[in-house]
């Protein structure tokens, strides 16, 4: 696993899920973040400039994916993130973010406890709920085309100046 990364890079480029709300508000207000469907819809409508409307000029939060998830069971969770999800997250990179560089999309994710790692595997994986309790499914994989061993942890500090963790950060994907 790749060290901590303690940087605001995250906030700029690459794709991240994020869960601390203290990291989550340095960046933008909440009304600022968008909805996993409005991304869905930016992507089918090739990124209009006048719609996208990113935050500083370099920033795409998106909240719902959990809530996506929890109505799919495993199997179809994986799928539709692999085919619909990730295919947005590529075209961000190319047509938004000029490869990653210039723009960040981050997934804003209320409980952060549902991802977890299986360092045996240098994987990410995602605690499912409700009906599915108790299976997971490899996030990681499906939104970084399996490139988990690029990831990096986001450690930001608390008012006590203790490290949290905050989320994941990948710079590019491919």
């Amino acid at each position: 696993m790749n060290p901590d990364l303690h940087d605001p890079t995250w906030m700029t480029a690459g794709t991240s899920l994020l869960w601390d709300a203290a990291a989550l508000h340095q960046i933008c207000a909440p009304e600022a973040v968008r909805s996993l469907r409005e991304l869905l819809r930016l992507h089918h409508a090739g990124w209009p400039a006048e719609t996208l409307n990113l935050v500083h000029q370099r920033t795409l939060v998106v909240a719902g994916l959990e809530a996506a998830l929890d109505t799919l069971a495993p199997e179809a969770a994986v799928e539709w993130m692999e085919q619909t999800v990730y295919a947005a997250i590529i075209d961000f990179q190319q047509r938004v973010a000029d490869g990653g560089r210039e723009a960040a999309l981050i997934f804003w994710l209320a409980d952060g406890a549902r991802v977890f790692p299986r360092p045996a595997e240098d994987t990410f994986h995602w605690h499912c709920a409700g009906a599915h309790r108790g299976q997971s499914l490899p996030i990681g994989r499906c939104l970084w085309n399996g490139a988990e061993a690029s990831a990096r942890r986001i450690t930001t500090k608390n008012a006590a100046g203790k490290p949290v963790w905050a989320g994941l950060f990948h710079p590019r994907v491919s």
